[in-house]
């Protein structure tokens, strides 16, 4: 057992390097071979980390049912050792997944569950907010993004986030506070988009006009087909009385990738279905269109 053990954690090692390469058929085939060594061994734990790597694997390939299973499963198996850092870890991997579907509900669940198991984990908690955002309770979102940056202020993620929910409900110089902190923390390169987009939108509200242009133009520079950046050039237009930018903005929004959350497709659908038939004008209140 001690020989099949030791050979399994090598091959652990090349089919992690072999990951890390994006060599997934080879990685796969060799983490298969150390899982069985794992399992005739009887080492759990070792066996546990293994389906985890396997779940990783599958992940890369963009097979999200086999890497569920595989998470599951060494999930399990770290309930049953009672190692509740490596479950909480593991069930906000899961969380991912059906964040990454669309199930904002299970992502909710599965991050709440993580951060039970180890509360103040920030990246559970960050987790959980942004599935309350998309699932449609932003201020219960904000809420859990309040308690993020009180266990870390510089949490950019969870700034970014909080940022974006403030100047979707006009709260647009407390929007902007969060999301010029967030992008002088970095952010990847999706987050800068959005938390760019956000800023567009903050300024404008703010009546910063020409730094809003300035901001929406470099940021559909980086990425023109983000739905949630043209979701917001809409409200921009709406607020400017821009009918026609923001009717075009919005069905490009409507059509974009990654799709907008069914909370955003609905927001969208009702600021074109109220001002379908309406000439807007510079004075419209910003609170009009806000998102709900």
């Amino acid at each position: 057992a001690t020989l099949a053990a030791g050979g399994a954690v090598t091959l652990q090692a090349t089919a992690e390097a072999e990951l890390r390469e994006g060599n997934l058929v080879a990685a796969q085939r060799h983490i298969e071979k150390a899982a069985a060594e794992y399992r005739e061994a009887g080492n759990r734990r070792r066996l546990a980390n293994a389906r985890v790597l396997q779940g990783e694997i599958a992940r890369a390939a963009g097979d999200l049912v086999n890497a569920k299973r595989h998470f599951r499963a060494a999930l399990m198996t770290f309930l049953l050792l009672d190692d509740r850092y490596s479950a909480a870890r593991l069930l906000s991997t899961i969380a991912e997944l059906y964040f990454i579907e669309g199930d904002y509900a299970e992502a909710s669940e599965l991050n709440r569950q993580a951060a039970e198991r180890m509360p103040g984990d920030v990246g559970a908690l960050t987790g959980l907010a942004y599935a309350q955002w998309y699932a449609g309770s932003p201020a219960d979102a904000e809420a859990t993004f309040d308690e993020v940056l009180r266990w870390d202020h510089n949490a950019a993620l969870a700034l970014a986030g909080r940022g974006q929910i403030r100047a979707d409900l006009d709260k647009f110089g407390h929007a902007l506070d969060d999301l010029d902190r967030a992008l002088s923390l970095g952010l990847n390169r999706e987050a800068e988009v959005d938390a760019r987009s956000a800023r567009a939108l903050a300024l404008v509200g703010l009546g910063r006009i020409s730094e809003a242009e300035d901001e929406l133009t470099a940021t559909l520079r980086i990425d023109p087909e983000r739905a949630r950046s043209r979701l917001r050039a809409g409200r921009i237009a709406a607020i400017l009385g821009h009918q026609e930018q923001m009717r075009a903005e919005l069905e490009r929004a409507l059509a974009g990738r990654p799709s907008l959350s069914s909370v955003e497709q609905k927001s969208a659908r009702r600021i074109l279905q109220r001002f379908g038939g309406i000439q807007p004008s510079a004075s419209l209140r910003l609170g009009i269109v806000s998102v709900d």
